[in-house]
């Protein structure tokens, strides 16, 4: 946890207003390749494991954010949870939500034909009935500038929205679940400061 510790303490001293984004914790539906989007779902074992490994790289920081938000969808409260172990308030937010996937909702993945598959893994995708990806990264980018503030921001949110974020940095694969970015804006200047994959946790 070394490295992520590194990456919080450098963006901690960037000027300017700094966002921490976290992709939730494995849930039940990543486990089952299913498509959850707004739909509730639990963090599975393996995801509750993730959220105290992140505990362990934010631990030492944890007093130092301005504000905690969160998704207000029950992975990503519960991921947050484990997070900061309820020693901070955490302030929910529905533009931290995933993509509202609209009648693909809950649909197996893998199951889906292939042009679909990867219609949805694409920038340009409109979920039936339900969000597009550019929805998804108005309302992300619309809370960062209402939040806009000097000092840093610890967001927990979902894999698509973090990568409609990062993709105009050249990240353009979704983070895997408990990974983190995080995103400097000093005016009109926006960098993505760093990327960090949650490691495997072998003994699952």
């Amino acid at each position: 946890m070394e490295a992520l510790r590194n990456h919080i303490s450098n963006i901690l001293t960037q000027p300017g207003s700094n966002f921490i984004f976290v992709r939730t914790g494995e849930s039940i539906s990543n486990l089952a390749g299913t498509l959850a989007g707004w739909t509730n779902c639990k963090l599975s074992e393996y995801g509750k494991k993730q959220g105290n490994l992140l505990y362990e790289g934010f631990y030492p920081f944890l007093g130092q954010f301005k504000k905690v938000y969160s998704s207000d969808l029950l992975r990503a409260r519960d991921t947050i949870s484990l997070l900061t172990l309820y020693q901070v308030h955490i302030h929910e937010d529905e533009r931290l939500r995933e993509i509202y996937f609209g009648e693909h909702e809950g649909e197996h993945f893998d199951s889906m034909p292939e042009n679909m598959r990867n219609e949805i893994n694409e920038m340009s995708y409109a979920a039936p009935k339900g969000e597009s990806w550019a929805m998804v990264n108005r309302r992300a980018l619309a809370f960062m500038k209402e939040k806009s503030e000097d000092g840093c921001l610890l967001c927990m949110t979902h894999g698509g929205l973090i990568c409609t974020l990062t993709h105009k940095y050249g990240v353009t694969d979704v983070l895997s679940n408990a990974s983190v970015a995080g995103i400097n804006v000093d005016g009109e200047k926006s960098e993505l400061v760093f990327t960090w994959t949650c490691p495997e946790i072998l003994n699952k």
